[in-house]
């Protein structure tokens, strides 16, 4: 969704997860996210963000190469 500027504690989407906003860095574009369903936080594009789940088909990065953390 362009133009949806998340604020800290609101509740959103990332991708199909629904996530906690805890910290923005606007100079970055970057958002801090928790997991509602588990402790991990992660830094994310505040462009992935959206007020609704997206579940498009995506190819995960382990066919290329890359590794889970």
């Amino acid at each position: 969704m362009p133009g949806y500027l998340p604020e800290i504690g609101e509740k959103c989407y990332f991708m199909q997860r629904e996530v906690v906003v805890i910290g923005i860095w606007d100079c970055f574009h970057l958002v801090k996210i928790k997991d509602l369903f588990d402790e991990h936080s992660y830094l994310v594009d505040r462009c992935t963000l959206s007020l609704r789940p997206n579940f498009t088909n995506s190819i995960s990065l382990n066919y290329f190469g890359g590794r889970e953390i």
